[in-house]
């Protein structure tokens, strides 16, 4: 149950959090967003999402799989100590 919670976690990290960010960081370096604002982003990420971009899916799936990395590390590391 713990792991379904941690994965659950993530993947909304991943969904509404991180595109978030990337919106932010890309209208303070790049200017405004051609298209609706805010809202017109996100709605295009869910399209891709829909679509089964593999863009977006990483995006999505990536708060986890960096998790994922940094446990897998922390257990090599314990067993070559």
């Amino acid at each position: 149950m713990k792991y379904v919670i941690t994965l659950f976690s993530f993947l909304l990290a991943g969904l509404f959090i991180l595109p978030f960010i990337f919106f932010a960081i890309n209208d303070f370096i790049f200017g405004k967003y051609a298209g609706e604002g805010f809202t017109g982003y996100y709605i295009e990420y869910f399209k891709m999402l829909r679509g089964g971009s593999l863009a977006a899916w990483f995006i999505s799936l990536s708060p986890y799989l960096v998790y994922v990395i940094i446990k897998i590390t922390f257990k090599i590391k314990d067993k070559l100590t």
